[in-house]
């Protein structure tokens, strides 16, 4: 089996947990409908087919950096009209009357919306990506990756917040069954019986599919360490150990092994 690996970074990062509305908070980490969008980026997928087009393929993150958050103040405007989205935008003052300087007009009233978002600060992740058989979607990313080619701009979320990627190149992975030791990246919850251990480990709801409408999306209950430096110690039904530069890196992806034939 093999699997493809590269770190993503950032100043900045926001991955809006579902829900939330208008003080929209983050998960710690990209879950896997953000990271098929990234991938989708990259290869060059348009919005309302990266989501089926990367369905060949399984994905697992691995938190490299501790996981800080700050609050902030954003200005939206709705720039599409009758679309109902929102962009962060800068809005020109209306030019007035030298009697009229403290009052807005109607239309800025009309469209401007203040909300408290949560971002990520300095987020940095190592991202697998398994190829689960004859995966088009594994061999475009991998091209692209190695040319340092991308079709769309990479973002960590939103388009506001630029990623680099860092390609580390791709490697054979060792399927282990009932295995009994350490996971680096975040595990769904069905797949680990925890051994008691000293370090804080956080739990999530996550999604990790939906149609490309997005519509009917699926979520899974995932499992991490907030100790980048401490991976979670365990029994797993399945996961793969990855060598990745003579460092051996126990996986979880998702959607699961165990679901697999």
């Amino acid at each position: 089996m093999r699997v493809l690996v590269f770190d993503v970074s950032g100043k900045l990062g926001h991955f809006r947990k579902f829900y939330t509305t208008s003080s929209s908070l983050t998960y710690p980490f990209p879950t896997p409908t953000a990271l098929r969008g990234l991938i989708g980026a990259i290869v060059g997928y348009g919005k309302n087919e990266y989501l089926e087009k990367t369905r060949d393929i399984s994905l697992a993150v691995q938190i490299l950096s501790p996981v800080k958050t700050i609050m902030m103040s954003v200005n939206y405007i709705n720039t599409k009209e009758g679309s109902g989205g929102r962009k962060f935008v800068f809005l020109e003052k209306d030019k007035k009357s030298k009697g009229d300087k403290s009052e807005k007009s109607q239309s800025e009233k009309d469209v401007r919306t203040q909300a408290i978002i949560q971002f990520l600060k300095d987020p940095k992740y190592r991202i697998f990506v398994v190829d689960n058989g004859k995966s088009e979607t594994f061999e475009k990313l991998k091209k692209h990756l190695e040319n340092r080619e991308f079709v769309y701009t990479p973002v960590l979320g939103t388009s506001e917040h630029l990623a680099e990627i860092n390609y580390f190149g791709t490697f054979t992975a060792k399927i282990l069954e009932n295995y009994e030791g350490e996971c680096h990246t975040v595990c769904p919850i069905d797949n680990i019986e925890i051994d008691i251990a000293p370090i804080k480990i956080g739990k999530e709801l996550i999604p990790y599919d939906m149609e490309n409408d997005r519509s009917e999306p699926k979520y899974l209950e995932v499992l991490y360490s907030k100790e980048p430096d401490k991976p979670i110690r365990g029994k797993y039904k399945k996961i793969l150990k990855v060598k990745v530069n003579c460092l051996n890196i126990f996986v979880s992806p998702i959607p699961p092994l165990y679901n697999s034939p």
